[in-house]
């Protein structure tokens, strides 16, 4: 079997609905479809009743994360690659798969193929023809258009339960940086990601997650890798990438960054005088008298 389809869901009935259909009206057939559902108390079941003609394994029960039940899926997986297609994901057309697995046979093969995002929002995301791992650092692909070799995951280990929201990205970059793998870009569009996920918040845990995959990955090079990251958060950075490095530009960054270094010792001193006051009056009128 050529791939396996697994969609994960939690009370998600309408989202689930339109991933469905999707799947079902797909002219390519060498493929089985997993339906992973947390114990939903919507019609989540229902909706996978009434496709289960069509579904090759599914079940409802209660799950620790988005990624223990893609991890669940896997297992249960018998296709060459695995495609995740979570519930408010679908694929593009009747023709996706088709086209996908027709374009595969004409290059040479892959551990990983991906394509460009679409999101259900009308946004795109253009990935590069060869991932590279500077890009892959801070843009991570979206696993929801990519097909990966499902023997990758037995041979190098399952999605990380204990992130949240950053295991995919975490998976890629052991697969780039660790194990070599090799990854190759399709023309083809796979899905539209429905960017109402959870793995489309913003939030201060996907910070804190960032920081625990370049630990993770990057153990050897934790230390170097903290300040690459800290540098390409700073407008220096931006500058350089957007601008170049020329002898003008070069001159002006650091000239902008003596002012900041002056600038800081400036409130620093005076941060410290105000203090130092502050601690004097607390001495000479100590308000317990």
């Amino acid at each position: 079997m050529k791939l396996s389809i697994i969609t994960i869901n939690r009370n998600n009935s309408a989202g689930l609905e339109k991933t469905c259909q999707s799947v079902v009206c797909q002219t390519f057939e060498d493929f089985e479809w997993l339906v992973i559902d947390g114990a939903s108390n919507d019609n989540s079941v229902d909706i996978i009743k009434k496709y289960a003609h069509k579904i090759t394994y599914w079940i409802s029960e209660p799950d620790t994360g988005v990624y223990n039940a893609m991890n669940k899926g896997i297992r249960k997986a018998q296709g060459e690659y695995c495609l995740f297609l979570n519930s408010g994901d679908w694929l593009i057309s009747s023709s996706t798969l088709e086209s996908v697995f027709n374009e595969i046979k004409g290059i040479p093969p892959s551990d990983i193929y991906y394509s460009d995002k679409i999101d259900s929002d009308n946004g795109f995301t253009y990935y590069p023809t060869k991932l590279t791992l500077n890009y892959l650092f801070d843009s991570p692909i979206s696993h929801q258009n990519s097909l990966i070799r499902r023997s990758l995951f037995i041979e190098h280990g399952y999605y990380n339960e204990s992130l949240k929201i950053s295991s995919d990205w975490e998976f890629f970059l052991n697969e780039l940086w660790k194990y070599k793998t090799g990854f190759s870009y399709l023309e083809t569009n796979i899905s539209v990601y429905d960017t109402h996920g959870i793995s489309s918040i913003d939030s201060p845990e996907r910070a804190n997650e960032i920081i625990m995959v370049y630990k993770d990955v990057f153990y050897e090079l934790a230390d170097v890798i903290m300040e690459m990251y800290n540098f390409r958060r700073t407008i220096y950075y931006d500058i350089i990438k957007n601008y170049g490095t020329t002898p003008r530009l070069t001159f002006i960054l650091r000239l902008y960054r003596k002012t900041i270094k002056i600038i800081r010792r400036i409130t620093c001193f005076f941060t410290n005088h105000t203090k130092k006051i502050s601690n004097k009056e607390k001495i000479t009128n100590p308000r317990w008298i």
